[in-house]
């Protein structure tokens, strides 16, 4: 799969690397997700399906909802098309730039990533796929986008051109059910070919930009359209639903199904955050603490709201001057909003569970808790504080809420 970053208005959308924010260079300090923001494709650990891979323009990592980085290739290559193999948790395929510049061709690890080499050079190559996919009716047959839509059927050690892909092409999917059906998420909509990519039909109306798209192992088929939201499908009868439009102005660049729990999703978003539903897609929570974000915690944190923090800063997080968020008294601002109608959202949880700890050295009202309330405590507040905040705020937390103002 491949995930770009576009830009937020839809005729300013663009594939070219030029205009994305650089990354800080890896090494010793990259140790958080907050320190990644430029997320090409998401694949799921098989051995520990809590995990997720994450190829980058710094090679590939394992992140776990803890927010913790393992940097799990040893070169690190810009990984801009990157693919799983559908059953064996120890190969992948990848495309891209190596570091020293030039294009990669075809790569392969056979040791869960740690490890590549080029595997074949793809047609007129050595290419630079940003976008590629392996068959799940069919592992020999792989789909990569390099000067056409080029094809291999016999696990990536040759390939050829099967024909011209529909313009301005995101993303590419091969059908869990036909190894010649191939989709592609294009700006003018979502395409398929039935034959191997030689011809393409639109296959989703209406015509809007598409984002991303994924097959699953279960023939699910999910698209992110522009202006819809996340729609989905089962193959072989396409008869497409909406299953969330919850978006606002963000959307989706990849997801990946939990192969255990297919109603278990992880998405990245085009501001690099990574994002869990476990509904299907209907309802998203951060990755970071989804594995123990549950109803019962974040039933526990809006207790403890009430209990403890709603009396200054409102009713579901409100503020204590909804009119005014900036009104002053005689302790200086006034309790802020804690959904997102302020800057909550600006902070990290780390942030936002140390000020609740140890209190705000800029008002002397935001009193340390630490003596009342636990860690524990404090990561279900924050459940809670989020379970009143937009899938946009959500997308734009932390780091990253500069790239959303």
């Amino acid at each position: 799969m491949r995930i770009w970053r576009g830009a937020l208005v839809v005729v300013l959308w663009v594939a070219a690397v030029s205009n994305l924010t650089p990354l800080p260079a890896f090494a010793s300090g990259t140790d958080s997700l907050d320190d990644i923001s430029h997320i090409h494709a998401i694949s799921v650990d098989k051995t520990d399906t809590q995990r997720l891979y994450l190829a980058t323009h710094k090679g590939l990592f394992l992140v776990a909802p803890s927010g913790a980085l393992q940097h799990v290739s040893e070169e690190p290559d810009d990984l801009m098309g990157f693919a799983a193999h559908p059953t064996d948790p120890q190969v992948f395929y990848a495309s891209g730039h190596p570091a020293q510049g030039g294009n990669l061709g075809v790569i392969r690890s056979n040791d869960g990533g740690e490890t590549w080499s080029q595997w074949a050079r793809g047609a007129g190559g050595p290419v630079d796929f940003h976008t590629m996919d392996v068959s799940k009716a069919d592992p020999n047959v792989i789909y990569g986008l390099h000067n056409g839509i080029q094809i291999s059927r016999d696990a990536g050690r040759s390939w050829e051109i099967a024909g011209q892909p529909p313009a301005e092409v995101f993303d590419l999917a091969a059908s869990a059910r036909d190894v010649d059906m191939v989709y592609a998420a294009t700006r003018a909509g979502l395409f398929l070919s039935r034959d191997g990519g030689r011809t393409w039909t639109n296959t989703y109306m209406p015509q809007r930009p598409v984002t991303m798209v994924h097959t699953s192992a279960d023939g699910n088929l999910y698209a992110f359209v522009y202006g819809v939201g996340l729609v989905a499908a089962s193959e072989p009868v396409l008869a497409w639903q909406t299953v969330s439009g919850d978006f606002l102005d963000r959307f989706l660049l990849d997801i990946a199904v939990d192969p255990a729990n297919s109603a278990h999703l992880y998405a990245v978003t085009d501001t690099g955050a990574m994002v869990t539903s476990k509904d299907g897609g209907k309802t998203w929570i951060s990755f970071e603490g989804s594995n123990s974000n549950t109803t019962e915690v974040t039933s526990r944190g809006q207790q403890l709201f009430e209990a403890n923090c709603q009396a200054c800063h409102g009713v579901r997080g409100v503020g204590e001057n909804p009119n005014d968020m900036y009104a002053k008294n005689e302790y200086g601002f006034v309790a802020p909003p804690l959904n997102d109608k302020a800057h909550a959202w600006h902070h990290p949880d780390s942030g936002i569970a140390d000020t609740i700890l140890n209190g705000s050295p800029r008002n002397e009202r935001m009193r340390p808790w630490r003596e009342t309330l636990t860690q524990e405590d404090a990561q279900a507040l924050i459940a809670y504080i989020k379970s009143l905040w937009s899938f946009r705020s959500l997308a734009c937390q932390g780091v990253r809420h500069m790239r959303c103002m």
